[in-house]
């Protein structure tokens, strides 16, 4: 009897045992299959349906600035490339209205670009829980926005510093060249013994040179000027000893005086220093303004590829959404149309 009362109790032990591990196990698979289904996944998306809602209509919206923000930079290219075209044509009017609409387009697009990024960093449900709230696409798509509105990022920089250079090199090459015609007036206007009326016109070419560093300072900005300073430097020099010269004789009253000896050496040697003539340095400052306003067009295409790649994906219907297959379907379609070749009746 006391054998069989133990048998009882030990198989009694051994059937309470299994019951608590079968217990374990349905319980574990339980957390296993809970943890396999997180807000987020499309096993639980009905979890993330109120977050990705709420993020829709502003990401919608985001989608339209974009797109409206992609057409002003594609303006704004325009307006480069018309200002290469009348630079290359030396049409100053219209290379400055260019360069100043330009200006205020792309002053405008860094505005609107801050205003996008504004709102699509306090997106509803933005913050360290968004993996709970939004889904996966809705994570994907604020990210692509984000990038799209970064890429517009140093446009107005670009376009001051380039852009503008670029009309300045030109208004040098203007003064440049038209202070060589004043100057050479002066000294034929001084050859003719009107040394007064040499040196007002002296003095108008002295003022150019006055401009021209103002301008020379501004272009320091983006290029090296160091000959260019010397070119003004040295003609400086010697508007002011061949106005030195000038007036020494008109004081001389008809006399050779030691002043007006002094000042016709110094006269010399600063001629002896002067450039033959600013044909090189007109070129050189040609093709700064160039190389600025083409770095421009440039960086703005670039700007405007990407943005508009990534309008294009925004827009773009999610895999499984209604459209997307027969958007996929019409593009195979053309594709395979493309690779047919020219139509019979195009021969």
């Amino acid at each position: 009897m006391p054998a069989m009362t133990r048998f009882l109790q030990r198989a009694t032990l051994v059937v309470v045992w299994l019951l608590i591990v079968a217990v374990v196990s349905v319980g574990g698979a339980g957390l296993v299959a809970a943890m396999a289904n997180q807000p987020g996944t499309p096993s639980r998306a009905e979890l993330t349906i109120a977050g990705d809602a709420a993020a829709a209509a502003a990401l919608d919206h985001a989608q339209v600035e974009l797109t409206d923000l992609a057409k002003d930079v594609e303006r704004l290219g325009e307006l480069g490339r018309g200002a290469l075209t009348a630079l290359v044509s030396s049409d100053f009017a219209t290379l400055d209205a260019a360069v100043a609409d330009g200006q205020t387009l792309a002053r405008a697009i860094d505005t609107r670009s801050a205003q996008i990024r504004d709102e699509l960093r306090l997106l509803p449900g933005t913050g360290p829980d968004e993996a709970l709230v939004w889904s996966p696409e809705t994570s994907a798509r604020r990210d692509l926005a984000l990038a799209a509105v970064a890429s517009t990022g140093g446009l107005e920089l670009a376009w001051t510093r380039l852009a503008a250079g670029s009309t300045v090199a030109n208004r040098l090459t203007t003064l440049l060249t038209n202070h060589d015609a004043t100057a050479g007036e002066a000294a034929k206007t001084g050859r003719s013994l009107k040394f007064a009326a040499a040196l007002k016109i002296l003095a108008t070419a002295q003022a150019m040179l006055e401009q021209a560093k103002t301008l020379r300072d501004a272009l320091a900005n983006t290029v090296d000027v160091s000959t260019l300073t010397q070119w003004i430097d040295r003609n400086v020099e010697y508007d002011a000893a061949l106005a030195a010269l000038y007036k020494a004789t008109i004081a001389g009253k008809g006399k050779v005086t030691k002043a007006m000896k002094d000042a016709a050496v110094a006269e010399r040697r600063a001629r002896d220093f002067l450039p033959s003539n600013t044909t090189g340095l007109v070129i050189i400052l040609a093709e700064i303004g160039r190389g600025g306003l083409n770095q421009v067009v440039i960086g703005i295409e670039e700007t405007r590829a990407k943005l508009q790649a990534a309008v294009d994906r925004l827009s773009a219907p999610e895999p499984g959404e209604p459209g997307a297959s027969e958007n996929a379907g019409a593009s195979d379609d053309a594709g395979a149309s493309d690779d047919a070749g020219p139509s019979p009746s195009g021969g």
